[in-house]
């Protein structure tokens, strides 16, 4: 699969103006987050809804070193998770995390919306509370995708190795 599309791709910088041009075109952007190791049809779903959420769909993916799923993951690089993700109708930029967390992406995009699945409704971690506390802080919201959760991409391992 190889880079993302360039006209895709953003770093840091490009998602500080992407969000600055949205905004003062009175524009919302949306974020999703995530290692996105094997994409399946509830990511598909996910983007879909985080897409109707806004103007603009940006989607962060994890680097490798952040993706700790279990020995061999992910399955693919980073380079190729992007390049996935970045092929898909819905998602209209992809960034290429460089730290385990999505707070530089936030701070740079400062989404409107900050969309996370389902599962983590459910089950809010420590770090989706201050993730979340600083897209309010920035002036954004966030919201769980009410998608049926079909599928993950850990347990789809799992049973192929089963």
């Amino acid at each position: 699969m190889g880079t993302p599309r360039p006209d895709k791709a953003e770093d840091l910088d490009g998602l500080r103006r992407l969000g600055e041009r949205a905004r003062s075109s009175g524009l919302r952007t949306a974020l999703c987050h995530g290692c996105f190791d094997l994409l399946h049809v509830g990511h598909v779903h996910h983007f879909h809804e985080a897409a109707a959420l806004a103007d603009l769909l940006v989607v962060s993916v994890s680097a490798d070193a952040a993706c700790v799923k279990g020995p061999g993951r992910p399955l693919y690089g980073v380079a190729d998770r992007t390049g996935l993700i970045a092929a898909l109708e819905a998602v209209d930029h992809v960034h290429a995390a460089e730290d385990s967390s999505p707070m530089r992406v936030i701070e740079a995009l400062r989404p409107d919306v900050y969309v996370k699945g389902p599962d983590y409704a459910r089950n809010p971690c420590v770090r989706l509370r201050a993730e979340s506390a600083l897209v309010e802080r920035l002036g954004g919201r966030t919201v769980f995708t009410d998608e049926a959760v079909t599928a993950s991409s850990t347990a789809l391992l799992r049973r192929l190795h089963a």
